[in-house]
């Protein structure tokens, strides 16, 4: 593709665009054609955020289920279907993958830890149970664990002891333990965590002792902190809504105090590695796999005074206090609006309505057999709640006949994180080559680009991104598109007076990262595939050098690409759930036709392909999702 023709593409994405409502028209043959592209994209709003992201094929999938059972049914049974299936699980996928590389988990040789990412991606854009997957990914930015807090997380010694997991297995260890928790309930999720050794190493909870009066050393702190601030309840007491509960003085109210904190810490003391001899905290190796182990005579079994006034009595067993503690937790009316809020934003907008909050918190509370935090009728309350149906609102217009997509507004998106849309991009075009190294294996590494993410490699225990994060002039309502109704449901009430948009994923978002996101799309696009360094093999006289290729399959893309508008407006539908402005719509279709006029022969085809795609998936209307 010649430069200018490039450049006039990328021009086109920097156009001044609104995220506010805007429309985008479909031009139809018959009413039935209307309806089913009408489901087509509902199927893809909803793939969208319940998967690493839509395909042709379960976007079809699903738009025939809604078809013959209406779009709420629909997605109900999809959610019971993935429910059912078993966990797709990364640590028997990362040995799987290194021993058909005849690599051992000690191999000095070929960065053996880098296979804990292999099965990261490859799990995200091909497991059969999607929905566990972006689940689990989810929780992982709310329970953190990180390689980068965890030196020893990507130590390979040269021996093990025996029976001794590797010591780069634990992170895979802790996400399979969040996909196994997922049939359960929170409080099994916060009770798996609180038990792993990765988040006793992240939080300094494993071989934390009681206290001793007589070198005046106490329990530490730090995971009955952020088990409490983080993973559960958060710093102020909250309504049903999420809104702050206030006090007298109009003020916020803690959840919790200093004291609390101490009497929490004491609860979850004397937890050592599962290979401990039970008598000592400090016995045994280094067992970042299995669950950590109880070591009695280490934990305070005094009686402790929690959240909200509640005495857990003096017991026998620190095991006992352990799940106590974590119970007395869980109880806390904040837990439901506190996650739910967390999940909403994960999975469908950054700014939910009070409304919404306090719908899909009901469902946590209870999901109607008084179960809490049951994930299964979460997600169903998250994912089909009327409000997420409607950011994007779909009109029948006739003479001539066509489909109208009009999005809500900016408090109804959410920009996407930039692992996840690199998945889907995976997901959609990717075909791993079938010769070694790649043997068919999405062998990416943790970061393909410079994008301030990868798969557990959070900075800190607060995740890449803060919830609350607010761009600069996000509470400008006249800028974000807000209504200015005092009290109305799409203002996103935090705290007294307060009405700031939020937009996590943009504390990733800089000039750095939008570069990098460019050129590694363009990079992929352009050359058709991606090759990714693995490692040197030096053992032998010359060095070998490892890569793996994925390839990138356009063909159906090139198919349309004689016919400009055609291609654009697939495009739209496929990847930007028909957001597409008419402007930005026709300016590309001018663009293409202007550049590449015939579009006919397969050179001219290619490059009309590769400018669409570059442009539209560097613009708002791929990279933020109604």
């Amino acid at each position: 593709m010649q430069r200018n023709c490039l450049s006039c593409f990328l021009a086109i994405a920097g156009i001044s665009f609104s995220l506010s409502a805007s429309a985008g028209d479909f031009p139809v043959a018959s009413g039935s054609e209307q309806t089913r592209l009408m489901l087509e994209l509902r199927a893809e709003q909803f793939l969208n955020r319940a998967t690493f992201g839509a395909t042709d094929a379960t976007i079809a999938s699903l738009a025939n289920d809604m078809q013959s059972k209406g779009i709420t049914n629909a997605c109900t049974e999809w959610i019971d279907r993935q429910f059912a299936l078993p966990p797709s699980l990364h640590m028997p996928t990362a040995l799987r993958f290194m021993q058909a590389d005849n690599l051992t988990v000690t191999s000095q040789v070929g960065s053996v830890t880098r296979y804990r990412h292999h099965a990261w991606w490859h799990q995200a854009i091909t497991a059969p149970d999607q929905l566990k997957q972006r689940l689990a990914w989810a929780l992982s930015q709310i329970c953190v664990v990180s390689e980068t807090a965890i030196n020893d997380s990507n130590f390979v010694p040269q021996t093990l002891s025996a029976g001794q997991p590797a010591f780069w297995l634990g992170l895979s260890s802790y996400y399979d333990m969040l996909l196994n928790e997922l049939n359960g309930s929170y409080r099994d999720v916060l009770l798996g965590v609180t038990y792993h050794p990765q988040m006793g190493l992240m939080l300094s909870s494993l071989q934390n002792p009681k206290a001793n009066p007589s070198t005046g050393t106490v329990a530490d702190e730090n995971y009955a902190r952020e088990i409490m601030q983080l993973f559960s309840i958060g710093l102020y007491e909250l309504n049903i809504d999420g809104s702050y509960k206030l006090n007298s003085a109009n003020q916020p109210i803690p959840t919790y105090d200093n004291n609390t904190v101490q009497e929490m810490a004491r609860a979850f003391t004397g937890l050592a590695y599962a290979s401990s001899n039970g008598t000592s905290i400090t016995s045994g190796y280094r067992d970042y796999v299995n669950r950590m182990r109880m070591i009695n005579v280490a934990h305070d079994m005094g009686s402790k005074r929690l959240l909200n006034g509640k005495t857990i009595p003096a017991y026998n067993d620190g095991n006992v206090g352990v799940r106590a503690a974590v119970d007395n937790i869980y109880a806390h009316p904040n837990v439901a609006p506190f996650v739910s809020r967390l999940l909403i934003q994960r999975f469908v907008m950054s700014n939910p309505s009070k409304s919404y909050i306090a719908r899909v918190a009901r469902v946590f509370d209870n999901n109607g057999r008084s179960v809490k935090g049951d994930f299964r009728a979460v997600m169903k309350a998250i994912l089909t709640d009327q409000e997420a149906w409607a950011s994007i609102q779909m009109t029948r217009l006739t003479n001539p006949l066509r489909l109208r997509v009009t999005t809500s507004g900016t408090e109804y998106c959410k920009l996407v994180e930039p692992v996840v849309q690199y998945a889907s991009f995976m997901r959609r075009y990717g075909v791993p080559r079938t010769t070694a190294p790649t043997r068919g294996r999405f062998l990416l590494t943790a970061a393909p680009g410079n994008w301030g993410q990868a798969p557990f490699r959070s900075s800190s225990v607060f995740n890449f991104y803060l919830s609350d994060h607010r761009p600069s002039g996000s509470s400008n309502r006249n800028v974000a598109g807000l209504s200015n109704t005092q009290g109305s449901t799409n203002i996103p009430e935090r705290g007294p007076g307060n009405r700031e948009l939020f937009a996590p994923e943009f504390q990733l978002f800089h000039a750095v990262v939008a570069n990098a996101w460019h050129n590694r799309i363009r990079s992929d696009i352009v050359n058709k595939n991606i090759s990714m360094f693995l490692y040197s093999d030096t053992t032998g006289s010359p060095s070998v050098n490892y890569s793996s290729t994925i390839d990138f399959n356009f063909a159906l893309e090139e198919s349309l690409a004689h016919d400009a508008a055609g291609l654009v407006r697939y495009l739209d539908r496929v990847l930007c759930n028909g957001a597409m402005t008419e402007d930005f719509k026709t300016s590309l279709v001018n663009a293409l036709t202007a550049e590449i006029p015939e579009g006919t022969t397969a050179n001219n085809r290619r490059d009309r392909v590769r400018g669409a795609l570059i442009t539209v998936m560097n613009s708002p209307f791929y990279l933020v999702r109604f």
